[in-house]
């Protein structure tokens, strides 16, 4: 028998560990007996912290992520705003590189189609309030040298930098050089002209 949800099996161990398995997984791999397992507690118990199972609690991870996300990126661009475009992306992506990654791809593309409507609704619309227009406040401040309009350069920064997360563990380089690397072909092109 497993042990019931204790002081140390908090909702908020409960949500840092569902965290750790859908930023791996993604939500349709995750069920509600790994993250149980994970913790070494009964499936059961989950439902007293999250009634409405699963969807509550992806629901629950992805939003808090999110507005973290948010926040921390709101921070620390405010604190840049005398220093060149190219080091505030540095900084910016060391700190992106530095949470656990949100696989922006993989929530769009599977995640959210398998969650109800409303419930996929109410993440998209956090997303859409989040991390691309916090970085997106950066990319205004140089919008005299923008080719594309502030929102539109700042989700391909972000999907640019994301796949460091997975591509640092098969590189040579360290992530400091894919970081640089990635944003000089972000700014300047892979083409010499």
């Amino acid at each position: 028998m497993g042990k019931e949800v204790s002081k140390n099996s908090s909702k908020e161990v409960v949500i840092n560990v569902a965290q750790q398995l859908f930023a791996a997984r993604g939500y349709a791999s995750v069920t509600l007996k790994d993250i149980a397992d994970r913790l070494g507690i009964k499936q059961a118990s989950l439902y007293y912290h999250f009634p409405g199972g699963k969807e509550d609690l992806f629901m629950e991870v992805t939003i808090r992520h999110l507005e973290q996300q948010r926040q921390g990126l709101e921070q620390i661009i405010a604190k840049m705003s005398s220093l060149e475009l190219e080091e505030c992306l540095n900084q910016v992506a060391k700190w992106l590189l530095a949470q656990p990654p949100l696989h922006i791809s993989r929530l769009i593309n599977s995640d959210l189609p398998a969650l109800p409507k409303e419930k996929a609704d109410q993440i998209q619309s956090v997303m859409d309030s989040s991390i691309v227009p916090a970085i997106a406040e950066l990319f205004a401040r140089y919008q005299h040298n923008l080719r594309a309009e502030p929102f539109y350069v700042a989700a391909t920064f972000l999907a640019v930098i994301e796949p460091i997360h997975i591509f640092k563990h098969y590189s040579p380089n360290g992530e400091d050089l894919m970081i640089a690397k990635s944003i000089n072909l972000f700014l300047h092109g892979a083409m010499e002209k």
